[in-house]
């Protein structure tokens, strides 16, 4: 049985969906996959169990039938942590995540493990990323988000540094197409030279990294007033109505597939966001649009959504689901997996992990 652990230097770098990506191809290749999480700082309540979102959403996807308590076995909630920080008895979380990992490897011809959402992650309890690789013995791939070159060499020299021997290699994400020759040149090779394999450098996609219109209202506890406009549609961009019409019509031009967040008074903002690229408009303060904009909205296929929150509360809300890369939607998922075939060494990757 091979194990590989799929970690990140900073959060939203792609981690989940490469470990969704991977198990996918291996299931293609006919190997039997296994999955788990260790740690989760992101508890999320499914049929009244506290579970891992990400978990969840892999295990399924996959279809393993693993219970989904194996699957994040220690979910790091305000309770636990609260219960840390009194110094109560201290729980064995590393016996735990062991239980976990055998259980999820019984009959499998491949475990992936996902790291937390960045190397800062699982100190508290001792379960950081280098100590889950130690003690369960797994090797490691790192996903490394581009932010800028610098960020990018040292971000991927820092994962060699603390991860050692434990580092196979990494993917780069999101590297915009102005960079794409310099990374998959220059900046590989000297990754390379320094003894940090890279298996593949992976594309900026505005796609992937939108949110659906249902997961929209699901964020902003909005009510939607266009019944006859499809949930599906994907917002790529976020645009804020708040400035003069004559403004906004040039700045919504530039955007492609949005959502334009600003009041239900606006009505001239909302008119001049439907003539462009819109997805959804999401009206602020409880304030209901005229039925002229209603018609118009779901003429051209735009959402409309009524939320509670004022212009600031809205925005803070969206802006912490907004750039992770979320695959439920089938397209997106389909489209990912397209840009794992091109732009990753299977080969590579599959060799040097003994496939």
């Amino acid at each position: 049985m091979k194990a590989l652990y799929v970690t990140a230097v900073v959060t939203y770098s792609g981690k989940t969906a490469l470990a969704l990506g991977i198990g996918l191809k291996l299931q293609e290749m006919g190997r039997k996959v296994g999955y788990m999480k260790p740690i989760s700082t992101q508890p999320f309540l499914i049929n009244g169990k506290l579970v891992d979102e990400d978990a969840e959403f892999v295990g399924r996807t996959l279809g393993l039938e693993t219970p989904i308590e194996a699957l994040a076995p220690i979910i790091l909630d305000d309770a636990k942590i609260d219960s840390v920080l009194s110094g109560a008895p201290a729980e064995d979380y590393l016996a735990a995540v062991k239980a976990a990992y055998a259980k999820v490897s019984e009959g499998r011809d491949v475990v992936l493990l996902e790291g937390g959402a960045s190397m800062r992650e699982g100190y508290i309890i001792g379960l950081n990323a280098m100590n889950v690789a130690k003690t369960l013995d797994v090797l490691t791939l790192g996903v490394v988000r581009y932010r800028s070159t610098l960020m990018l060499v040292d971000d991927a020299l820092a994962l060699k540094a603390r991860m050692g021997e434990h580092l196979l290699g990494m993917v780069i994400n999101s590297v915009p197409e102005e960079q794409l020759e310099a990374v998959r040149g220059k900046v590989s090779h000297f990754l390379e030279s320094k003894g940090v394999r890279v298996y593949g450098v992976l594309p900026n996609d505005p796609r992937l990294m939108s949110i659906s219109v249902a997961e929209l209202i699901n964020v902003l506890d909005a009510k939607k007033l266009t019944p006859e406009v499809s949930d599906e549609g994907l917002i790529e961009t976020l645009s804020v109505g708040a400035m003069s019409v004559e403004s906004a019509t040039q700045h919504f031009r530039r955007l492609q597939r949005k959502a334009v967040i600003t009041g239900g008074d606006r009505a001239d903002i909302q008119a001049a966001a439907l003539e462009t690229s819109t997805t959804a408009l999401v009206l602020t303060g409880n304030l209901q649009p005229s039925a002229t904009i209603l018609k118009h909205a779901e003429s051209r296929g735009v959402a409309v959504l009524l939320v509670p929150y004022n212009t600031l509360e809205t925005i803070e809300r969206v802006e912490k689901v907004f750039g992770k890369t979320r695959l439920a939607h089938p397209e997106k998922l389909a489209r990912f997996r397209e840009s794992l075939d091109v732009n990753l060494n299977w080969a590579r990757l599959f060799a040097d992990l003994g496939i």
